[in-house]
């Protein structure tokens, strides 16, 4: 596919004259039409994605806006692509004349994935905050704060023998989608049919959960030994079944003559479902929770608006003081260093604050408790007097 179809820079005579009569001025929609030729970017930035010739492509500027307004309003893919054809807002900030026909609804999740094999999924953040830096709404020396929230997967927690089951379906699904013709060959019809649908333990007794589990574990082995033996490689370095493998790993530890793990494996690499195989299992001020933690860092300068200079997603149980480092880097790539930097708890440590010192940065939090050291006072333990700046410690001098 090649870039031949750019985005008109102007909003078309005939939405505008729909639409400015009808869209409040206070409308995102609006606001992203009127701005567009100063912060979105042109089709040529994205050129490393594309062939030089071949069928023209839907304009990628088109389609990471669309992606963008898909998630501020929560709609799937082939909502989304109706609505650019419906929703006069949606065309008046997209640049759209009236009888524009549209795409298939594909074309979005292909792009995504498009974004993700050219390491561009961050191009259109990293452009706009970059021009947010030029035209003054963050200064290069800003305040900022950084936190860390979390992401809930659109994921079940599976039941163990759920996981099991779920993970030898979808790598089956793959596998038959990759090489129909070997999976038709090698797999016996009834084997098929046992792991077409997705299995539901509800109801199940323990022992039969148990037998269950034990079965499709056993299955599980026997269809990656004839993957090893004989499938296509295509087949072999299918994404599933790389995560069926790691899953029978963690769950069935000693191998496939043994029984399933005691206990439910946790930690930093299990896996919770094969449909979102970098997902955790985590837990966050007392709720549990499947997902992924996401590092959030935004300004805060007086008589400027708040704005968001960083996001990146993380596993949902790393520890936040490592990634100080990498937020820190990504600001400056945008040629951000901060001059103040709000930090939660947990990204305090001497290795960061002596670093942020070295570039400038000035941290600003509550420092980690220390429980390995010896027993000592407390800040609570001593009488602060900010007015007067005294401070009387526990013995009352």
């Amino acid at each position: 596919m090649s870039l031949q179809r750019p985005l008109c820079r102007f909003v078309p005579p005939d939405i505008a004259l729909v639409c400015r009569a009808k869209l409040p001025s206070d409308s995102p929609f609006r606001l992203i039409g009127d701005s567009y030729a100063e912060f979105v970017p042109f089709e040529h930035e994205f050129a490393v994605m594309y062939e030089d010739t071949g069928r023209g492509a839907v304009s990628p500027v088109l389609l990471s806006l669309v992606t963008v307004f898909q998630m501020l309003e929560n709609v799937p893919d082939r909502v989304a692509a109706e609505f650019v054809i419906f929703r006069l807002d949606w065309q008046y900030a997209l640049h759209l004349p009236l009888d524009y026909a549209g795409f298939h609804f594909s074309v979005l999740s292909d792009f995504r994935q498009r974004l993700l094999e050219h390491g561009k999924e961050r191009f259109v953040f990293d452009h706009l905050v970059q021009r947010f830096v030029a035209l003054g709404f963050i200064k290069r020396r800003a305040k900022v704060r950084t936190d860390s929230t979390h992401i809930v997967g659109v994921v079940e927690r599976l039941q163990q023998t759920e996981l099991v089951t779920e993970s030898l379906r979808v790598a089956l699904a793959a596998a038959h989608k990759a090489a129909p013709s070997w999976v038709e060959r090698t797999l016996p019809v009834v084997f098929r049919e046992q792991y077409q649908r997705p299995l539901n333990t509800y109801g199940m007794g323990n022992d039969e959960t148990h037998r269950q589990l034990v079965q499709a574990g056993r299955d599980s082995f026997w269809f990656l030994g004839l993957v090893e033996q004989s499938a296509p490689q295509g087949v072999r370095d299918l994404a599933a079944v790389a995560t069926l493998r790691t899953v029978l790993s963690q769950q069935f530890p000693d191998g496939p003559d043994a029984p399933p793990a005691r206990r439910r494996p946790t930690g930093s690499a299990v896996i919770e479902s094969p449909h979102e195989p970098d997902a955790r299992f985590a837990t966050k001020r007392g709720q549990s929770h499947i997902g992924y933690k996401m590092q959030v860092t935004e300004t805060y300068d007086e008589g400027l608006p708040h704005l968001i200079a960083d996001m990146e997603p993380t596993n949902a149980l790393a520890n936040d003081s490592p990634e100080l480092q990498n937020i820190q880097g990504r600001l400056q790539e945008r040629e951000i260093v901060p001059k103040e930097q709000q930090i939660d708890q947990g990204y305090m440590s001497g290795e960061n604050l002596a670093r942020s010192a070295e570039q400038g940065t000035e941290l600003l939090g509550m420092p980690l408790e220390d429980t390995q050291g010896p027993q000592g006072f407390r800040q609570a333990d001593f009488a602060i007097d900010e007015a007067d700046k005294k401070v009387q410690c526990p013995a009352g001098q």
